[in-house]
């Protein structure tokens, strides 16, 4: 053992070349599960050289750091981010389109590639860790984005002006299929329905009436919309560079907090699209500022009624802006009290009496009010897509008691046809609500003794439908653009029309070229996947300092992240939008981890 030690020991460079040769390879290899072949692609490429001499690099430095718990919390995030990148390759070139099949030589490629990629980023994490514990996140004496009112008027300008032409060349703003469903809903055309928040359609319908009583078109009505909540978004990112200098936060992270907010391209987007998502996402950025103040200004924070009626008043409308915000509030609450059991009853306070208020509101005087509520299908993509798969693959292999159970759930004729894996919109949308909302039990034992019998088409259905918002190399769906133009001719009333006041053909090109990821590096701005392992990079980063207190940031997104794999699409950026605005908070507060 000594001597193996000793050969080791003496012979690293060599073993690292090696290591650096094989674990290339490794990232290179891909499967064919129809034919059943291991392969090598696109080998003769002077890129693969390159990687083999990055994983040299990193396998050389990381050597030097073997610090135990670094070790393990490297390992335990490395883990994780493998699974995920293992899942995602599998499911985007074989399992999406194909029956999954398990035989020895797709074991040993899921192995090699499990191997390959945990061992590559455990030792880029270790040197990630290491990295941040060295950076120097001191404040600097020269700070020009001082936080004072002046400044904060000046960034709020500045964002609102950089983002104008995004306004000027998709004037009067972006629409969407659900944008026209809310505003019939406002208009009087159909009934109020709390699939869509009720108080973001009232405002956003009410905005668009004052804009119609203007100008006399409801296309203003609409750019009026977009103008005010450019305003509300410009000023609730400025005010996340005023609070970060509130916080002391090192300058450079400040500069670069706003170079991102005014040019990052779906961050002006977002600002002109007439969805639920965005206030609700600036809410979201209220909600967990709110957060970090209970973390590092406990009793200050909390002893003050103004600080506890603001807390309120964000709590409530993160929760009337999204449905999904009551859940996000509720798994938030426990973590709160548990992290912070000294002041658990102000805790209590601040997130019980809006979760009263909420249920009081959507319960009593809803249902007074004729506001029926949104389907239980909404929530349901896991369980539909579970069902649409095993009929389409293994439909030969059902039994007729099977077939009948499922069949009382989705169309079993058109399952087949019907099923996307990344999409459930399909079999949502003939999903049979009734027999849920009779007995929701059932379809958790049926979800159950499907799962056992077809556990690979399950864990493959779950995925394909959820593997956007956790696998970086997959193309997810873009921010939409323009007007949605409506097929029914009960929507035509607002007349709406795209009109831009000036055509910038380079906007559409900078949004074509990061959403469809052709720009190497640049095109991970608008990763979900990629952003989520920075998150989750952060949070393991606070594990290892031993930080428990600020793992409470991450909880609201943690509960917003879970939604979304319960939701109908599989890397919506809208659904997800939160956890983009919420990076620079976590990334500026490692300065307390690191301090």
């Amino acid at each position: 053992m000594q001597k193996i030690k000793e050969f080791l020991q003496n012979n690293k460079k060599i073993i690292w070349i090696f290591l650096s040769i094989i674990l290339t390879i490794g990232i290179n290899i891909s499967v064919n599960v129809t034919n059943n072949i291991i392969s090598c692609n696109n080998g003769n490429q002077i890129m693969w050289l390159f990687i083999c001499i990055f994983i040299y690099i990193v396998l050389k430095y990381s050597n030097k750091y073997q610090n135990k718990r670094l070790k393990v919390c490297s390992s335990i995030l490395a883990i994780i981010i493998t699974i995920c990148q293992v899942l995602g390759i599998m499911t985007k070139d074989n399992w999406i389109i194909n029956e999954v099949i398990i035989t020895k030589e797709i074991i040993l490629f899921i192995l090699f590639k499990f191997v390959t990629y945990y061992i590559v980023f455990y030792n880029i994490i270790k040197i990630i860790f290491t990295l941040i514990e060295n950076i120097n996140l001191k404040k600097c004496k020269k700070d020009i984005l001082k936080p004072n009112l002046k400044t904060f008027i000046i960034v709020t300008l500045l964002l609102f002006v950089f983002w104008l032409p995004y306004f000027l060349n998709y004037y009067p703003g972006i629409t969407s299929y659900d944008t026209h469903y809310q505003l019939m809903q406002g208009f009087g055309i159909i009934p109020y329905n709390n699939h869509h928040p009720v108080l973001h359609t009232f405002i956003m319908s009410s905005i668009v009436k004052v804009g119609n009583l203007i100008a006399g078109n409801y296309n203003f009505g609409i750019a009026l919309y977009c103008l005010l909540q450019m305003a509300f978004c410009a000023i609730t990112l400025s005010f996340v560079i005023y609070y970060m200098g509130k916080k002391n936060v090192n300058s450079k992270i400040k500069i670069i907090t706003f170079l991102l907010f005014a040019f990052v391209p779906f961050i002006p987007q977002f600002s002109i699209a007439v969805w639920k998502d965005v206030p609700f996402a600036m809410m979201m950025v209220w909600f967990i500022i709110g957060i970090i103040e209970i973390i590092t200004n406990e009793e200050k924070f909390l002893n003050k009624k103004r600080n506890l009626v603001f807390f309120i008043l964000v709590t409530l409308f993160v929760m009337f802006f999204r449905n999904n915000g009551i859940y996000i509030v509720i798994l938030t609450l426990p973590f709160a009290i548990l992290l912070k059991r000294k002041c658990w009853k102000k805790i209590l306070l601040i997130f019980g009496l809006p979760i009263i208020f909420y249920y009081i509101i959507t319960g009593p005087v809803y249902s007074k009010l004729n506001i029926t509520k949104s389907a239980s299908k909404e929530m349901l993509s896991i369980p539909m897509q579970q069902m649409a798969r095993i009929v389409k693959y293994k439909g030969d292999e059902l039994s007729e008691e099977d077939k009948n159970v499922i069949g009382q759930y989705i169309n079993i004729e058109t399952a087949a046809e019907n099923y996307n894996p990344t999409i459930s919109d399909p079999i949502k949308n003939e999903f049979n609500d009734g027999t849920f909302n009779q007995d929701k039990l059932n379809l958790v034992k049926l979800y159950i003794k499907l799962a056992i019998k077809y556990p690979l088409e399950t864990l493959e259905a779950f995925v394909g439908n959820t593997y956007g918002y956790y696998y970086p190399e997959v193309v997810t769906y873009s921010v939409a653009t323009g007007v949605y133009k409506s097929p029914f001719e009960k929507e035509q009333f607002m007349n709406l029309k795209e009109a831009p006041i000036l055509n910038i053909p380079i906007i559409d090109d900078i949004i074509n070229s990061i959403y469809e990821k052709q720009t190497p590096i640049v095109s991970l701005i608008a990763n979900i996947g990629f952003a989520f392992w920075i998150v989750l990079t952060l949070l393991f980063y606070n594990i290892y300092k031993k930080k428990y207190n600020y793992l409470l940031m991450f909880i609201p997104i943690g509960a917003l992240y879970l939604t979304c794999l319960a939701s109908p699409v599989s890397g919506e950026l809208r659904y997800i939008y939160a956890m983009f605005l919420s990076l620079p908070l976590f990334i500026a507060f490692l300065q307390k981890s690191v301090d």
